[in-house]
């Protein structure tokens, strides 16, 4: 054995020495606990006693609780009906209806007239009358005059008024144009002169008084072209009355025929007067009454 043997050895003994030292100064300084072996006998005395103290007996109840008990036995051993319990299938609550109640009162008369449902009586479109302002009766209206119940019931027939315009030699197709351009006509695309209202309503057609009653519009300056006589033409009704249009007619064919040195004739071409053109206002007066 060598000299670091020895040592070691020696230190060795020395830890343990000092280990054991150690553990016995701890010992003396922790008093003993009791080991696990006692505490679980302890704890199994504990359960024991617990057991055996289930069959001691409680402490004494009162009389109060004593006769509430004794009710709730009574109470549980009582039968309870079956009808009670519930309704067995098909068995339906012996309710009586609302109606079989008011059938023990009766209603009385005037009860019963209130509750009776009133009586409607629909009429058709014809049988309904009209409701007349106050101011009118029936005899009123019976008296209007046949003119005006014409003027509500049946819409104006059309009717047609002329005048022809010529000169003792054909007119010349330049002049033409420019004058009748001068008292307000218009060329149409159907080859004739026009005259609108201000909603471009046709009121006065001039034509040319040879068939087709066009003019050559696309030429409007060719002295080749002669106008034999020219056709003013106003149909009824108009957008506006009927003598309104008739006077602005009869003036328009004065003017040309004066631009022109032409004569008025009417559709036989037998010459105008003036009582003739009276009596054309007069007839579209008339129109305006009747219409």
């Amino acid at each position: 054995m060598n000299e670091l043997q020895q040592v070691l050895l020696i230190f060795a003994i020395l830890v343990i020495a000092g280990l054991y030292l150690l553990n016995k100064a701890k010992s003396k300084k922790n008093p003993s606990r009791p080991s696990g072996k006692t505490d679980n006998v302890a704890v199994e005395t504990k359960q024991s006693q617990g057991l055996n103290d289930l069959g001691e007996p409680h402490l004494p109840l009162s009389e109060k609780t004593r006769h509430r008990l004794n009710v709730d036995e009574i109470a549980e051993d009582e039968s309870v009906p079956d009808a009670q319990l519930g309704l067995f299938f098909g068995q339906e609550f012996d309710i009586k209806k609302t109606a079989d109640r008011q059938s023990d009162h009766p209603l009385s008369s005037v009860e019963q007239e209130r509750r009776k449902p009133e009586e409607i009586l629909i009429k058709s479109d014809d049988e309904i009358e009209p409701e007349l302002p106050k101011a009118f009766d029936r005899e009123t209206i019976t008296e209007r005059s046949p003119k005006t119940q014409e003027k509500v019931t049946s819409p104006a027939e059309e009717k047609i008024f002329a005048l022809i315009i010529m000169g003792s030699d054909d007119f010349l197709w330049p002049k033409v144009n420019q004058t009748l351009q001068g008292v307000g006509l218009l060329p149409a695309k159907s080859g004739i002169f026009i005259k609108n209202d201000t909603m471009e309503n046709e009121l006065i057609r001039v034509a040319n008084i040879l068939e087709p009653g066009t003019f050559p519009l696309e030429e409007p300056i060719n002295s080749e072209y002669k106008i034999a006589g020219l056709v003013l033409i106003v149909t009824l009704p108009t957008s506006v009355p009927a003598s309104s249009v008739m006077n602005e007619m009869i003036l328009m064919a004065r003017k040309i025929s004066q631009r022109l040195n032409g004569r008025l004739y009417d559709v036989e071409r037998h010459l105008i007067k003036e009582s003739d053109l009276q009596a054309m206002c007069d007839a579209a007066a008339e129109y305006d009454n009747v219409s």
